[in-house]
């Protein structure tokens, strides 16, 4: 019934994606308590832009992603940009909640890779698998955006400022429905679990542990802290490390399957050992340059652009919400600045991941 497969190795995925969740719970709680807002940007800063520039490194890297993918990536970087720039200037909180659905849409659909992952490896469960697991992800991770009290204050914000005409008993009665439509998408998951089950298909233990710890630290965080950056360093601790990961064994696969080609990232994996160290060195080199372009102090990042409390500082009685604190325009306002850039790692990672896909799978098989 039970057949385990790894990512890595029993060791690897014990610390990278089983025990990993657990240490960014504990760095983001600690952060929470002894850093000012202006550290924990930094914090995310150095996390976040490492991890986004890993995937430039693939795509621009791989000859094969080169040929693959071609016009997007060109189409992409200018789209980007202009988005930033437009978001910055004239719907700044938009921008918030657009980079904040996409990042935990991103997150949510690594995790589904994963899923995919585990079961691609132990050779685990139906053709169907892959949508029901699709689906709990989604479940889940809309579930924790609606009713954790974090996020329910911005968009319940943005909604109002949008005209939605919301009352306390209405946002009441959407988080009800969540959780119910959770509760029930619970029960049609475990009705597939158990189909497999009696089909004779083998399930891989690992793969629902996987899930069982990443989400337990995303729900609780996500109800224990007010700061949207102490919950994104947890998340970026998370997420940035488990596709550092992911992302080096990829690209060490298809190196080692294209001998003569791709030359840069051959002499990077080629290290042996200390290859991915020369990868990691790279990607905070990028953080270096990244940082020194900007020439700012990360409080000074907007240029006299953003101005958050002006347009939400206001109290909204009506829906029980009281102004924005000093420390929570802060909050917002660096999770935007330090988010945005990540956005064309965003765009590259829909099309660059598919485990489906053959030229996919055999940079995921040793």
């Amino acid at each position: 019934m039970f057949r385990t497969g790894y990512i890595t190795t029993f060791r690897g995925d014990l610390v990278w994606f089983l025990g990993l969740p657990f240490i960014a719970m504990a760095a983001a709680l600690a952060s929470q308590y002894w850093l000012s807002a202006v550290a924990l940007a930094s914090c995310a800063l150095w996390i976040n832009v490492p991890h986004t520039f890993s995937t430039i490194l693939r795509v621009y890297g791989l000859e094969e992603d080169r040929q693959r993918f071609g016009d997007r990536l060109i189409v992409g970087l200018i789209a980007i940009c202009g988005l930033i720039y437009f978001g910055i200037v004239w719907f700044p909180i938009s921008l918030v909640l657009l980079i904040t659905l996409w990042n935990h849409q991103h997150f949510m659909m690594q995790l589904h890779g994963f899923t995919r992952i585990y079961d691609f490896k132990a050779r685990a469960g139906l053709p169907t698998t892959g949508g029901f697991d699709l689906g709990l992800n989604i479940v889940l991770y809309f579930n924790m955006f609606l009713t954790a009290p974090l996020f329910t204050k911005y968009w319940v914000r943005e909604l109002v400022r949008f005209g939605v005409p919301l009352t306390i008993s209405a946002v009441d009665t959407i988080q009800i429905l969540s959780l119910i439509a959770t509760s029930v998408y619970g029960l049609v998951y475990l009705r597939h679990v158990f189909a497999c089950v009696r089909a004779g298909v083998h399930l891989n233990p690992v793969k629902y542990l996987f899930l069982a710890t990443n989400y337990s630290v995303l729900y609780y965080l996500a109800f224990r802290t007010d700061s949207l950056l102490v919950h994104g360093i947890a998340n970026m601790i998370m997420h940035g490390l488990q596709y550092f990961v992911i992302i080096y064994l990829f690209t060490e696969h298809k190196v080692q399957q294209s001998p003569g080609k791709n030359r840069f990232l051959s002499t990077i994996t080629g290290l042996g050992a200390a290859g991915p160290i020369a990868f990691f060195t790279l990607c905070v080199l990028y953080a270096v340059i990244y940082q020194l372009v900007l020439n700012r102090p990360l409080e000074e990042f907007g240029f006299g652009v953003l101005s958050f409390m002006n347009q939400y500082g206001e109290a909204l009685p009506p829906m029980g919400l009281a102004a924005l604190s000093e420390k929570e325009g802060l909050d917002l306002y660096l999770s935007v600045i330090i988010a945005a850039p990540g956005l064309l790692h965003l765009y590259y990672d829909s099309f660059i991941w598919k485990v489906r896909e053959s030229k996919s799978q055999a940079g995921l098989s040793s």
